[in-house]
């Protein structure tokens, strides 16, 4: 029983802790065309989350970061769309989910967690 308790106060202590910047993820690109000239570092990326661009556009990639922070998430996938040439990105959802088994008596209860973030970069045509 001891061991549980101690295995529940880590679950609780060590989930949900903000990250510290030493061990964040750093966002990857799915290229879908060839890149375009890279925009400057202060370039306004657009961001659309419940809608898509009224412009016509194309999707040039896919770019994930598998961070807990989304903050943090979001900058990265800025920073790739400014390197690949992008005008903006549509916000697609979660990268990724975690889980963690923890057993109590003879039943096994499972917590999962969704994080991360991935989008489309696109480029207006």
């Amino acid at each position: 029983m001891k061991k549980i308790i101690i295995l529940l106060l880590s679950l609780f202590l060590f989930s949900g802790c903000p990250s510290t910047g030493f061990l964040m993820s750093k966002a990857k690109v799915t290229m879908f065309t060839d890149s375009y000239a890279p925009k400057d570092e202060n370039y306004p990326i657009e961001v659309f989350a419940t809608a898509e661009p009224s412009k016509p556009y194309i999707e040039i990639a896919q770019i994930t970061c598998n961070d807990t922070n989304e903050d943090w998430c979001l900058k990265q996938i800025k920073i790739k769309s400014r390197e690949i040439g992008a005008d903006g990105i549509i916000l697609l959802g979660k990268s990724s989910e975690g889980g963690i088994g923890v057993p109590i008596g003879n039943m096994y209860y499972i917590s999962n967690e969704k994080y991360g973030m991935k989008a489309i970069a696109f480029k207006y045509k």
